[in-house]
């Protein structure tokens, strides 16, 4: 990537976009970025030269229609699970209509279960297959982590804080998928940094640590320097928990009971390391990190 090339990024406040747009600042590359809330933009990127901030929303493109013109690649996040598909490709087409060569999509890991077999990996299947089929398009990376390990402060922070607990439905054995978000924006950032030949259509799933429940108990233990047990709960209970205490909707709340119990896809990604620069980072790294958000 030349330095005269400009990166246009949706979602590039979250956990994740927030990684990309500050490796991709920091390697003095052009950014535009598309918020709700330019005032929080400013507070994450302060006194960015190469940084230029628009204000929109992704029900109402007509600013990003304004300025994305002179932009080669897209940096893709949008987290409306109900419309997910009508709005990527929407945003897709404008952007491969005004000159965007390349886009890198953050979607899911659910996209690589068996066809319509959890409402999350319908909606990203979708939405995935409706880019890939824009005429004259682009190309077009996909990214698919697993569970993102900053779940742990609003799925797990109520039981924690309430019983030092955490709760799911299956055994203490049990290994889930988990990935930082520093290494989705980090992997998607170098993407987009990199000759667009390399990557053409390319679809990398990430994980970058596998973990027991068991094991998951004990790393917040030595993280938080108190006992934290795992508790196995009944599927119906584990329900309750998504839709009421952490407020998901219930077709949301349905595909997380799928993605925390699938064994289809379980080891850490191979070779993931020749994409980040480095090696992923475990989850009892995230967690020392960020183990204020527990507090």
């Amino acid at each position: 990537m030349t330095l005269s090339e400009r990166v246009y990024v949706i979602g590039g406040t979250g956990n994740a976009g927030t990684a990309a747009v500050k490796e991709l600042l920091k390697n003095g590359i052009s950014v535009t970025a598309y918020v709700r809330s330019p005032a929080k933009a400013q507070r994450l990127f302060p006194n960015e030269p190469n940084l230029t901030i628009v204000e929109g929303d992704v029900n109402d493109l007509k600013p990003l229609e304004e300025s994305i013109a002179g932009h080669t690649r897209l940096f893709l996040l949008v987290n409306d699970l109900v419309n997910l598909a009508k709005i990527k490709t929407e945003i897709a087409q404008k952007a491969y209509a005004r000159g965007v060569k390349q886009v890198v999509d953050i979607s899911s890991l659910a996209a690589a279960y068996p066809w319509r077999s959890s409402p999350s990996g319908i909606v990203h299947q979708e939405a995935e297959q409706s880019i890939l089929d824009i005429p004259n398009r682009g190309t077009f990376v996909t990214l698919r982590p697993g569970l993102f390990m900053s779940n742990h402060f609003w799925l797990d922070l109520h039981s924690i804080q309430a019983a030092n607990t955490i709760v799911d439905i299956q055994e203490p054995e049990a290994v889930q998928h988990w990935i930082s978000p520093n290494d989705i924006g980090l992997t998607a950032a170098n993407i987009l940094q990199e000759p667009i030949k390399k990557h053409g259509d390319a679809v990398y799933d990430l994980i970058g640590d596998a973990v027991s429940l068991k094991d998951r108990a004990e790393i917040l233990s030595k993280v938080l320097d108190r006992p934290i047990a795992y508790t196995k709960v009944t599927a119906e209970e584990q329900y309750k928990n998504y839709t009421q205490a952490a407020g998901l909707p219930h077709t949301v709340a349905f595909s997380f009971l799928k993605s925390t119990t699938s064994t289809s896809i379980l080891a850490i990604t191979p070779g993931f390391s020749i994409l980040l620069g480095r090696a992923p980072e475990t989850l009892a790294q995230y967690l020392e990190t960020n183990k204020a958000a527990f507090l």
